[in-house]
């Protein structure tokens, strides 16, 4: 997998306030691949999540990762399912 590129590209604060980071690691399989790394920013600690092949980019604290791993993982079949189309509403 190849290494997402820094957002920042210069250092310094970027725009996400991110002030410095760990290295990245990657996770893939043959439908999809992230990438992770932790990042220290003004407001604290965030682990940011990349994908570099649908340009999706997103920054979680702890709390906000505390509730994703309380999901069980039906929740993230119905997600799949919403995000591919095959959902609709009033569907359990």
């Amino acid at each position: 997998m190849s290494t997402h590129p820094d957002p920042a590209g210069t250092p310094g604060p970027d725009k996400d306030g991110i002030v410095r980071h760990g290295e990245w690691i990657g996770i893939g399989n043959e439908f999809t691949g992230v990438q992770l790394r932790k990042v220290f920013t003004r407001q604290g600690e965030r682990l940011e999540i990349v994908v570099p092949r649908r340009g999706h980019r997103i920054l979680l604290d702890a709390m906000q990762l505390e509730i994703v791993a309380a999901q069980e993982p039906e929740k993230f079949s119905e997600l799949f399912a919403k995000h591919l189309g095959a959902y609709e509403e009033g569907d359990d």
